[in-house]
């Protein structure tokens, strides 16, 4: 199998071309959203277009897997808005948040706007579609808010865990497993890759917030503390703070490829279940690498998908 941060060069501009499509449709959206759309990395449609190629063993993809890889990432794009919104974030994407540029009412009409695109992609493959990601966004609101209220009754590792699995694990879950059911395959293996998308997207938050930690903006007034607060308070005490982050992220990355057993073992040769334990290693390195300032850090990429702690 290819590499997989290879493989998100080879789909972006599919990917990106499609949105440009679904959002210039018969003017659905405002024409001031569309250049937030057609960036981002694009691993959640990465990885869903990654397991229905492996499973298929399909070069390209088929038109219902290229809709629904865009429904993960228009969905994503929608709740960055309202994120940066909420957190106070001034950048997004290399460009000043949208809340900054359109305004805050407006950036809530675009948000709205924008998740209805999603539905619409997801539709034509029928209402089981529909209600793994409306069951997937309910999640993320869910956890958005526990991050900006908290959980009674959680540690703060509890609470943590929790942020991360419904922020953002659940939509790295609907992607596998949408990659999964687009192929055609059963419960069963639909499930691993639900569970495998799970930990991954949990793994990439770890990475993300490890990032933020490192961040000039940290400590920027006005800015709301994230998850990574929690994940610094989850490790109070340790007497190094990056072994102590380090090691909370090789063991998700560990649990993500664990996730791929005997649930997809029949389908996965060990060399493809060993190429989607790299991918993981791949969206977390390709998250640091974008979110570490230079001369900062003590984890360094040194080289595409290799993660090391300094």
């Amino acid at each position: 199998m290819m590499p997989f941060y290879e493989f998100l060069e080879e789909i972006r501009p599919a990917v990106n071309r499609r949105i440009g499509e679904v959002t210039g449709d018969e003017g659905s959206i405002d024409p001031g959203v569309v250049p937030l759309l057609l960036r981002g990395k694009r691993m959640r449609a990465g990885l869903l277009l990654h397991t229905h190629a492996a499973l298929t063993g399909r070069k390209a993809p088929t038109r219902r897997a290229l809709d629904l890889a865009c429904a993960v990432e228009l969905a994503h794009a929608a709740s960055l808005i309202l994120d940066d919104m909420l957190d106070g974030d001034i950048l997004r994407r290399g460009l000043p948040s949208h809340h900054l540029t359109r305004g805050t009412g407006r950036a809530v009409l675009d948000a709205v706007g924008v998740l209805a695109l999603p539905y619409a992609l997801a539709a034509p493959c029928g209402a089981e579609y529909v209600a793994m990601l409306a069951s997937a966004q309910q999640s993320m609101a869910r956890g958005a808010a526990w991050e900006m209220l908290g959980g009674s009754g959680l540690s703060s590792i509890e609470l943590y865990d929790a942020i991360i699995a419904r922020k953002t694990g659940c939509l790295f879950a609907l992607a596998a497993a949408w990659g999964a059911m687009a192929a055609g395959e059963d419960e069963d293996v639909v499930a691993a890759f639900a569970d495998f998308g799970l930990f991954t997207g949990k793994a990439m938050q770890i990475a993300d917030d490890i990032a933020d930690l490192h961040a000039p903006a940290a400590g920027v007034p006005g800015r709301r503390p994230g998850s990574e607060a929690l994940l610094l308070q989850g490790i109070a005490g340790e007497d190094r703070t990056d072994q102590a982050l380090a090691a909370r992220l090789d063991t998700e990355i560990a649990r993500a490829a664990d996730r791929l057993g005997d649930g997809a073992r029949q389908r996965l040769t060990p060399g493809e279940r060993e190429a989607f334990g790299q991918a993981v290693r791949d969206i977390v390195g390709l998250t640091i690498a974008g979110g570490l300032p230079p001369g900062t850090a003590t984890f360094q990429v040194v080289r595409p998908g290799a993660l090391v702690y300094r």
